[in-house]
């Protein structure tokens, strides 16, 4: 049995055996920069499966779908009809090329050999962290970071973030900075009670909080 979804993605059924493999037609942009957060748009050719209840007259389709930069996995924000996957890739990779990999929820793969190039960014000089008062382990509480120096406002990379020893911070990679301020929720967990919130970029920037009070 074959079903036709929208204009590009063909639905099989589970029966099949002889599923052909998604194709990656484009990836767009091609070009991004280290130092700023990039919506991706992946254009692939999607042959999904699907479960088919007779009985219901029913097909469920799975439209899993997965993407990777090189070894980074990134979020999938949205699969279209047409084959498109949305996602955002962060400012973690250094200057290079990188293949992008899409990979289905029953487990079939496509490759586009260097399908992103990562071209050197402009990073600020260092980072503030606006002060932070106690807080509770495992309760979330809102961070404040600003990038400094010449391209601080322009701005609106990742940054990675991190406590001490025995300390656990999440997220570990921020959400991208808007006009060279972050401001987000974080939760900790640490055996210390003293704690100190620091962040880094991939070009070696880098800040820290005040020592805050983890109850």
């Amino acid at each position: 049995m074959r079903k036709l979804v929208s204009i590009a993605a063909l639905v099989l059924p589970l029966a099949c055996r002889d599923w052909p493999e998604p194709v990656i037609r484009s990836v767009s942009p091609s070009q991004m920069r280290a130092s700023e957060a990039t919506a991706l748009a992946v254009d692939a050719e999607l042959i999904l499966p699907a479960t088919v209840d007779y009985d219901k007259g029913t097909v469920a389709v799975d439209t899993r779908a997965s993407v990777q930069i090189g070894t980074l996995e990134v979020p999938t924000l949205a699969v279209s009809p047409e084959g498109v996957i949305s996602t955002r890739v962060p400012s973690v990779l250094a200057p290079g090329s990188y293949d992008v990999k899409v990979t289905l929820g029953d487990g079939r793969t496509s490759v586009r050999p260097g399908g992103l190039t990562v071209v050197e960014g402009e990073w600020p000089e260092g980072y503030t962290l606006d002060p932070i008062g106690p807080q509770k382990r495992l309760v979330p509480f809102t961070l404040t970071v600003r990038a400094t120096g010449a391209n601080a406002a322009a701005f609106r990379g990742n940054v990675r973030l991190e406590t001490g020893a025995g300390g656990t911070i999440g997220p570990r990679v921020s959400e991208p900075f808007v006009d060279g301020v972050l401001t987000q929720q974080v939760v900790i967990n640490s055996i210390q009670s003293d704690v100190v919130i620091s962040v880094t970029d991939i070009a070696g920037h880098e800040g820290a909080s005040n020592t805050f009070v983890l109850q």
